[in-house]
């Protein structure tokens, strides 16, 4: 699938055609390398508010990361797979409303969380689409 590669320094995603790639904000409010959104016919960030799309985040080997699915409503378990480079737990589940399909993995100390929020509005994109996979598929760490 054809795409552009965003690189933070920390990790790598591919946007595919149709998509576009955004740096995300920390507690603090500022740009990081260590979230992107990935959405779909998305045109500018505050799109993230009104699209279908994914959201990376990066967590480093000294990072500590306690999973969120205890805050969600709804969690139903996916059974463990293998995509790209990395074998992935998930879980679907519904935050204020919003349908999510969260994805956790782990390499070499490293830790990736995938959000991919399925419907927002009258945009959608599922799990198993195509370009959904290959977003998924091109996740990996830039060192």
């Amino acid at each position: 699938m054809e795409g552009t590669i965003f690189d933070t320094g920390l990790f790598r995603v591919m946007a595919p055609e149709g998509w576009s790639c955004f740096y995300g904000t920390d507690s603090s409010g500022e740009t990081t390398p260590k979230k992107v959104h990935v959405y779909k016919a998305a045109m500018t960030p505050v799109d993230i508010f009104t699209h279908a799309g994914i959201t990376v985040c990066y967590y480093g080997p000294k990072e500590y990361y306690l999973s969120p699915k205890h805050f969600y409503d709804d969690v139903r378990d996916m059974e463990p797979f293998t995509l790209g480079a990395f074998t992935w737990n998930g879980y679907t589940c519904a935050s204020c409303g919003y349908p999510y399909t969260m994805l956790e993995t782990q390499w070499e100390g490293i830790k990736f969380q995938v959000m991919i929020l399925t419907q927002n509005g009258e945009y959608k994109i599922g799990f198993t689409d195509e370009d959904v996979q290959a977003v998924i598929r091109s996740i990996a760490a830039s060192q």
